[in-house]
């Protein structure tokens, strides 16, 4: 059973574009982006089917799908004969965040309600090649915003004032490079990881070096209660570091005793995020679908008895480093040739603090999921806060990974908050 809402009309301006490098590499993944709220009260499902129409006349690029020309693969926008935004009706939470998507088709969002007996949860789905956290994060808030208009009768917010489909970030910043420079820099890196190869997580669940055969996904979450959040708060300052700093600190400390060697430094390859919109000239809205608000990778030699807080100031070091010197802008103009390289150990993920909408009718979200998914050998953390309590999400394939490894990862990061904070 579905809902829809009302037919949306196309936007003007650009209308297609090529996808960029890293665009194309994320999208040959397959990796998506589900943003999942839990929500507890009385909803009004035709509001919500209304919602997401309106919400698509704010971002055009919701109802586009992925197409192909000679090869190159190629986003565009919906035309006036695209049909409107569909609110679909699920029953498994499980099996939503593992439904199947075909971007070739659209829309490129896809919304579920999914009502099961101990909880009620919205479920938005996007492709990561079109969004970050920062932009899924002001989507998330427009789309509450239209409901509560919608059921308390004031106005209803118009579109941002943004373009419908952005310039590509890689091509913004590959002006700022000549080719030799980016060719060196592969070339560099290349060498850096064949000389000191990344340890990773032992893909288990594989078969002789390929995909197992249970292709899930799983999302294991750890959560802080509000005191246990602002002690950790208070000893990340108290150390010149920022929560997402010392989280990732946590987080590959964490990781270290699942890691060959046993004994001894073990090289890890990181990536956590690195705010591109803000440092650019213009600087990008967020209101922009884009992913913009992307990662820069971090080489580390962790050792078995390394302090969270000291890996959190390797990590801050070193992207800081990175910033100044441009090696985060060139990541990403090459990031179509460095995919193909070394994937990395852990990819981590900083959203910052997830706002709680003021919601009609006694309506309230308890909790708010971000995690992007994909069939790759490597985990994924998301680290975010909400109603004042730290949450540190891991999601990982089943085709790659066994629950079992995953949880010990989880229980460890929890262990380690523990130490820290008691």
């Amino acid at each position: 059973m579905r809902t829809k809402g009302r037919r949306t009309t196309p936007s003007a301006g650009m209308v297609e574009r090529y996808l960029a490098p890293h665009e194309a590499a994320i999208s040959a993944a397959d990796v998506r982006v589900v943003l999942c709220s839990e929500l507890v009260g009385v909803l009004d499902e035709q509001a919500l089917a209304d919602a997401l129409t309106h919400l698509a006349d704010c971002y055009p690029l919701t109802l586009g799908h992925i197409t192909g020309i000679d090869g190159r693969p190629l986003v565009r926008l919906a035309t006036e004969s695209t049909p409107g935004p569909t609110l679909n009706l699920g029953t498994d939470l499980r099996q939503e965040i593992n439904a199947h998507h075909t971007w070739t088709t659209g829309p490129l969002l896809r919304t579920t309600l999914v009502r099961e007996p101990e909880r009620v949860s919205l479920v938005m789905t996007l492709p990561r090649a079109f969004v970050d956290g920062m932009s899924y994060l002001a989507l998330h808030s427009r789309f509450w915003t239209i409901y509560t208009a919608l059921r308390t009768g004031r106005p209803i917010p118009g579109p941002p004032d943004v373009p419908a489909l952005a310039p590509a970030l890689d091509d913004l910043l590959a002006a700022r490079f000549t080719a030799t420079e980016l060719h060196d820099f592969v070339q560099q890196r290349k060498h850096q990881d064949s000389t000191d190869t990344p340890a990773v997580l032992a893909p288990l669940a594989s078969q002789q070096g390929a995909p197992g055969p249970d292709a899930t996904f799983r999302i294991i979450r750890r959560q802080q209660s509000p005191t246990d959040t602002a002690a950790f708060t208070a000893l990340a300052r108290a150390s010149a570091l920022t929560v997402n700093q010392l989280a990732s600190g946590v987080l590959l400390t964490s990781l270290r005793p699942q890691l060959e060697p046993p004994t001894g430094p073990a090289r890890i390859l990181c990536t956590t995020a690195v705010d591109m919109r803000r440092r650019l000239e213009p600087p990008i809205p967020r209101d922009v679908l884009q992913s913009a608000a992307t990662t820069t990778s971090v080489r580390l030699d962790v050792d078995t008895d390394a302090t969270p807080i000291d890996v959190g100031r390797d990590i801050a070091n070193t992207v800081r480093a990175q910033l100044d010197s441009g090696a985060a802008a060139m990541e990403l103009a090459a990031f179509g040739h460095i995919i193909n390289q070394q994937l990395p150990s852990l990819v981590i993920t900083n959203v910052g603090t997830i706002p709680e909408p003021d919601l009609p009718d006694g309506l309230r979200i308890s909790a708010v999921r971000i995690a992007p998914l994909g069939h790759l050998p490597t985990l994924f953390a998301v680290v975010s806060r909400y109603q004042d309590s730290l949450v540190i999400d891991l999601s990982y394939s089943k085709t790659w990974y066994t629950d079992t490894q995953i949880h010990t990862l989880a229980d460890h990061t929890t262990s380690v908050i523990d130490d820290l904070i008691t």
